[in-house]
């Protein structure tokens, strides 16, 4: 049986959400942060089991079926994380980290969230 060539194996793992994540990124520090950040988005919406991988995979597929819902999610996480800006837990810079990692993933899954009124709104960025 012929095996993929480079480029069909390039292809098929960009169409994994995870992949095309870490595709958007260079550092290796970068990338160490982002997946931190979005991994505990994941298990704060309810996203747990698996690798990060698996986890990707399941908040894109929930989110193209339901966009309402994840566009719920993602403000309730940062609804949390704005209040604990406030309470002085963390800085607002953390906080733009959360949306500026969120943002990412969403866009290069072509998850489509609001992201001009979330971020106006709250005054996030």
């Amino acid at each position: 049986m012929n095996q993929p060539s480079s480029e069909s194996r390039e292809a098929i793992e960009l169409e994994d959400p995870y992949s095309v994540f870490l595709f958007a990124m260079n550092a290796a520090q970068t990338r160490e942060k982002y997946i931190t950040r979005l991994d505990r988005f994941f298990r704060f919406i309810g996203i747990h089991g698996g690798c990060v991988a698996e986890r990707c995979r399941a908040f894109a597929d929930a989110a193209k079926r339901d966009n309402k819902s994840a566009l719920n999610n993602v403000l309730r996480f940062l609804q949390v994380y704005k209040n604990r800006v406030e309470r002085k837990e963390i800085s607002g810079a953390t906080l733009r980290n959360y949306v500026k990692t969120i943002k990412l993933f969403c866009e290069m899954n072509d998850i489509l969230i609001p992201w001009k009124k979330i971020t106006r709104v709250n005054d996030m960025v």
